[in-house]
């Protein structure tokens, strides 16, 4: 009898794992690879033309067949999110949430944010607002995923330092990474301001477009270190020099 006990007490114990350990691995199937924030400037020192420039930059850079297949060839996936920004009061979210995983959804994708507009104009350059608001983008995303990620683009400095520098520390403790796009059009030492002052996390970095006609081109870099998480396609094409990490 109290074999037979025994018996049934290990049955159910191995059925027990079992179940868990396939719900456990539907759980880790089901979960995506990245939430990636785009936070595209779009301040009063950001005229239309230049963020034309930084809206189809982003959208070639997401069609690109590197960037493409990357993606396509991330398990789980990528869930991206863009939200433009300016100051205090200022940020929205220009398109919400989408779940790439084939050339096909980059593509649609790619062409919603071609028909993106621009609804913030003017204002100061609150980069801490940005970056809130974006972790709170962050906090709606569905499912969930290894890597949390903010990406944001500027030229130039943060109007309140102190408030940025709490907000960093903030999202930072949360686990959020948060990598920079420095457009040094009008400062050529934005490069070394971002990574001194604005990134941060595993692996944080920058990458620096000379100028605005330059920022598809930095897009695409960055996206495929983001998702990846690699740089030999950078090595390969010899723009890794265009990369700056935080030491």
């Amino acid at each position: 009898m109290a074999g037979r006990a025994s018996r049934r007490f290990f049955d159910v114990f191995v059925v027990t794992i079992f179940l868990a350990s396939m719900t456990s691995s539907a759980a880790a199937k089901d979960r995506m690879e990245l939430h990636l924030v785009l936070a595209i400037d779009t301040s009063a020192s950001v005229n239309d033309v230049e963020f034309d420039l930084q809206r189809t930059g982003t959208a070639n850079a997401l069609r690109s067949s590197v960037v493409s297949a990357a993606i396509e060839q991330t398990p789980g996936g990528v869930g991206i999110a863009i939200v433009q920004w300016s100051s205090v009061a200022q940020q929205v979210l220009a398109l919400d949430w989408v779940e790439l995983h084939t050339i096909e959804d980059v593509n649609a994708y790619a062409d919603m944010v071609d028909d993106m507009p621009r609804i913030l104009g003017g204002g100061g350059t609150m980069i801490h607002t940005g970056l809130d608001f974006s972790a709170n983008v962050l906090e709606r995303a569905p499912g969930q995923a290894r890597r949390q990620v903010i990406d944001i683009s500027g030229n130039g400095k943060t109007d309140d330092p102190k408030l940025l520098f709490e907000y960093r520390r903030k999202l930072l403790s949360q686990g959020i990474v948060v990598n920079g796009l420095a457009i040094e059009e009008d400062d050529k030492k934005l490069t070394n301001y971002f990574v001194l002052h604005v990134i941060g996390g595993a692996n944080a970095f920058v990458v620096t477009a000379d100028d605005f006609d330059e920022f598809a081109e930095a897009m695409e870099i960055k996206l495929l270190r983001e998702i990846g998480d690699v740089v030999f396609s950078m090595q390969d094409s010899g723009k890794a020099n265009q990369i700056v990490t935080r030491r």
